[in-house]
């Protein structure tokens, strides 16, 4: 290999360093090849002398798609890109390149680096060895001495310590407040002595304001990005949001606090040594998966009641933050051979020499998926999780109108490359076990969440004979499930759903049909806030050997138990990562079902509007919802068929007023199969967070849906089809209530944004 080409157009300062650790370890693994960076100003000017980048390609702002057309026009060896808008990825695949790598963004788990992220895909790939990756784990820049020496000169008033202030944000909502910057500046001054540095950025009156409201604080004039590396490289510590700068200064060596925001720490924060702080860390709105999703991102304004979650950091945690800093600086110089003095002038080739170790590199070397580890006022990520096959999921754009939070997906349907784990697994004993039960003991959405899971276990065992034990309502899903061979309905004693519990002898009876049907092992299904542990005990008694769930909780009555997954990760996924324990490989990641053919779907284009959830708290108001239908109809001539059960029949009737003449009504006349098959033809579905939401998903049928506040949409939102999911933020979401002990706010949607909505989906003008 001696030729490589790396696209990196993703229009962030800060994306160029996050992939820099890829760069660099590609670089490393093959000493021989040249290496060549496409990316965008001003972050092409950082590259320039790293030992490791060879050329750097710039591309003009708004030509991503041609800059990359440009550069591929030269042949490669290998082309990676962590891009895939406006068809680049498509152009990578056609380049002609024997190898390529398409999305360097695949999915990270909550709390693991997108540059560890990277470093793990490549690994997996077979492009870098373990060695260079951790060796190269930490972007790293290079100042050239002349520009250390230009700064040098200029920093040798000041004394040490020798603190950087960064208080450009680049947007609104990531911004520490200029009061906070002054009363953390006044801080330091009093416990230190500290010099502070205010870089002048994109707004240089208000760094000028901070440095004249404090003592002995110096501005620094604005320059270049490699001016600042240089100044940074130099410094004892930089505090900054979550931007490029506070990423230039961790490159240089530079011990850095980030404060974060929107985004979260656990992905985007800085490795250690750096010390990252997370405003409001439990915020209901958060999305970790994309936070480009949650209402303040595009409207630049906080939901809550405070003006952004970055200024509920306070001055104190941030100080903190730094004495932990300077007291391990402080250590490190006492432990030094040559006892170099605290404050002491070191080079900055020492700060660009970052520590080996990594808590990353641990991960490459086992199955353990990612931790978090909670401090007061602060959060620190340990990184890390195994890498299954992996697959591309929506990207996810959001708008907020008028107080109303839209969340939008797209489905990409261009093939991505799958990834093969790195090491031999095992062998399980769940890989040669022949008849196995699943458990789901759910609503019928939530059974059909489980079927990428269960085709992950029929595919890497086809043997095997798979029994689905679930709720009544729960089975009535079995049919739409191909791989599974039996269906064992149960209403168990600890999951009533709403109902009143029967008698103890019934889980005596179960208990012996599960003894009779001789499993050979038990795969329980549970959300994140259920425990697996009363269905193990039953499977425990009935004599089956294996029993694998996921919980926190420890206990004998499973035999495999998956402790650290995310209480936030997509209920698919989570069910995904608990056969992936077992050792079930997963080739597809994404919902399907049968699709059953039926004499109820219209012959014309149609409309679909399920207005019903199994809970009061998550339905939307019907006669907004029959409006809303009924001007859609209005404007695309299409009927609309209203689906739903014989009991939603006698609160139907406003309904079916409003949207009468042009309504085809099939309430309680059709089966589960029949709803299916209805969804998919349908040309637009409109309804709750309900199984009809995630029918769609697995049609890919576009969609509205009214999602109370009741769950975390990123826990149960579709991921594959076209959807716009709608709701008022609140400050009690998510409250996970049967009933809103409130006016409903959450879903307080006027049915003119309801319609709206679904003629965007539609391409239809307003």
């Amino acid at each position: 290999m001696t030729q490589i080409l790396f696209i990196e157009l993703l229009g962030g300062l800060g994306d160029v360093l996050i992939a820099l650790p890829a760069i660099q370890s590609l670089t490393a693994s093959h000493p021989q090849a040249h290496m060549t960076v496409l990316t965008f100003a001003p972050g092409d000017s950082l590259l320039h002398h790293h030992p490791q980048v060879h050329r750097v390609l710039r591309a003009p702002a708004d030509q991503a798609r041609q800059a990359a057309i440009e550069a591929l026009r030269s042949p490669y060896d290998l082309v990676v890109t962590d891009t895939t808008y406006d068809g680049i990825a498509d152009l990578v695949r056609q380049s002609g390149a024997p190898r390529t790598v398409t999305n360097l963004w695949r999915s990270p788990p909550s709390d693991q680096g997108v540059s560890d992220r990277m470093l793990q895909i490549l690994l997996h790939e077979g492009l870098i060895t373990e060695a260079a990756a951790r060796e190269h784990r930490h972007p790293r820049l290079h100042p050239t001495a002349e520009e250390c020496d230009r700064v040098q000169a200029w920093l040798t008033p000041l004394g040490h310590p020798r603190i950087a202030l960064y208080p450009d944000a680049g947007m609104a909502i990531k911004q520490w407040s200029p009061d906070r910057f002054v009363a953390l500046g006044r801080l330091l001054h009093q416990r230190y002595g500290a010099s502070l540095i205010v870089p002048a950025g994109a707004d240089p009156k208000q760094a000028q304001a901070i440095v004249d409201q404090l003592e002995d604080a110096t501005l620094w004039p604005r320059g270049s990005l490699r001016d600042l590396a240089a100044l940074f490289a130099q410094l004892d510590g930089v505090v900054a949001v979550d931007t490029g700068p506070a990423r230039i200064a961790a490159a240089v060596g530079t011990p850095t606090v980030t404060l974060f925001g929107p985004a979260w720490q656990g992905r985007y924060g800085q490795p250690a040594p750096h010390i990252n702080l997370q405003g409001y860390s439990p915020c209901p709105e958060r999305n970790i998966a994309n936070f480009t999703e949650q209402a303040c991102w595009y409207s630049g304004t906080c939901p809550f009641a405070w003006d952004t979650c970055v200024n509920l950091i306070t001055p104190e945690q941030v100080a903190a933050a730094i004495d932990e800093i300077l007291e391990r600086k402080r250590e490190e110089a006492q432990s030094t051979k040559f006892g170099v003095a605290a404050w002491g002038n070191e080079s900055v080739a020492s700060n660009l020499v970052g520590p080996t170790n990594s808590p990353m590199l641990e991960n490459f070397e086992n199955s353990r998926s990612p931790q978090t580890v909670p401090k007061m006022g602060r959060e620190v990520g340990t990184g890390g999780g195994n890498l299954p096959r992996i697959k591309q999921y929506p990207e996810l754009k959001t708008s907020t109108r008028n107080g109303l939070r839209i969340s939008e997906s797209s489905w990409q349907n261009s093939p991505q490359a799958t990834l093969a784990r790195p090491y031999p697994l095992p062998l399980s004993p769940w890989l040669s076990a022949r008849n196995l039960l699943v458990l789901r003991l759910d609503n019928i959405g939530d059974v059909l969440m489980t079927a990428p899971a269960l085709q992950a276990i029929k595919e890497t065992n086809p043997q095997a004979r798979l029994t689905l034990m679930a709720s009544p309502a729960g089975a009535l899903a079995g049919p739409l499930l191909p791989w599974v061979d039996e269906v064992l309905p149960w209403r168990v004693l600890w999951q009533a759903l709403g109902r009143p519990p029967g008698d103890v002898e019934q889980d005596w009876a179960l208990i012996d049909a599960l003894k009779s049907h001789q499993f050979d092992g038990a795969i329980i299904f549970t959300s994140f806030k259920q425990s697996p542990h009363p269905a193990a005990l039953i499977c425990q008694m009935a004599g089956i050997p294996l029993r694998l769930g996921a919980s926190q909780e420890t206990g004998e009555c499973l035999t495999q138990r998956i402790a650290d997954l995310p209480s936030d990760l997509h209920q698919v996924e989570r069910n995904l990562r608990l056969v992936e324990t077992a050792g079930f490989q997963v080739q597809n990641r994404h919902l399907s079902l049968a699709i059953p053919p039926s004499s109820h779907v219209p012959a014309e284009p149609y409309l679909l509007l399920n207005p019903w959830a199994s809970c009061p708290s998550r339905m939307y108001d019907l006669e907004r919802f029959a409006i809303a239908a009924r001007t859609l109809s209005d404007k695309t001539g299409w009927p609309v068929v209203v689906t739903g059960t014989a009991k939603d029949r006698a609160a139907a009737a406003p309904l079916l007023d409003i949207l009468d003449p042009q309504v085809i009504d099939l309430i309680g006349q059709t089966s589960l199969g029949d709803l299916v098959a209805l969804v998919a033809q349908a040309r637009l579905l409109l309804s709750n967070n309900t199984s009809t939401m995630h029918i769609a998903d697995a049609t890919q049928t576009p969609s509205v849906i009214l999602f109370a506040g009741t769950e975390l949409e990123r826990q149960w939102q579709p991921r594959q089809t076209r959807a716009r999911l709608l709701r008022r933020p609140t400050p009690c979401s998510p409250c996970y209530a049967f009933t809103c002990p409130y006016e409903l706010e959450c879903l307080d949607i006027p049915p003119e944004d309801v319609a709206a909505a679904g003629l965007a989906l539609l391409n239809f003008e307003f």
